[in-house]
């Protein structure tokens, strides 16, 4: 009885633990746009990202974009109270997207978390820098990378519209960042 008491507070103690995910995170940058917050860690082979925004709709990051959104790597979420669900896009068109797997890919997103209270959205997530999914590009961590951030209106909707989006170039390793768009 008491080794399968034990067994429960441990499996108990992992799971409350790990299903907080990143949001314990202390983040070592920070880009404040107008609508929305990007905070991120750069941990060995990994990044941490957490990503609010004032929406009860989605919110996302898109890596290495050539074309407006054709070719990044675009990781959107949405959650309903402490419940998140993240996804793992590739910019397949100028404006459009699609999840990974739909196209033959992988889902890389590791450590999914997310909330929404008080009318914010925030979800916080790890990827790998590199993958073997041909969707992905590496994340380089030296010199500047080129990010989107957007968010959705209101609807919990992976394809409705985005009222905000802009563009930034970022040093992850540093923090250095400018806008460009």
């Amino acid at each position: 009885m008491k080794k399968q008491y034990l067994i429960t507070v441990i499996s108990l103690f992992l799971f409350v633990t790990l299903s907080s995910g990143s949001f314990a995170m202390d983040y070592q940058h920070t880009l404040d746009t107008k609508d929305m917050q990007f905070s991120w860690t750069i941990e060995a082979d990994q990044i941490h990202v957490q990503l609010s925004a004032k929406t009860t709709g989605w919110v996302a990051i898109g890596f290495d974009p050539e074309s407006v959104m054709e070719g990044a790597n675009i990781i959107i979420g949405v959650a309903k109270d402490d419940k998140a669900k993240i996804e793992d896009h590739y910019g397949n068109r100028k404006r459009g997207h699609e999840n990974d797997t739909e196209l033959g890919g992988t889902s890389d997103v590791l450590n999914p978390s997310g909330s929404e209270k008080d009318g914010v959205t925030t979800i916080a997530f790890t990827l790998p820098l590199k993958t073997e999914d041909k969707f992905d590009k590496e994340i380089k961590t030296e010199g500047m990378y080129r990010i989107m951030l957007a968010h959705g209106a209101g609807k919990d909707s992976f394809k409705s519209r985005h009222p905000y989006r802009a563009v930034y170039d970022v040093n992850f390793s540093t923090g250095e960042n400018k806008k460009i768009k």
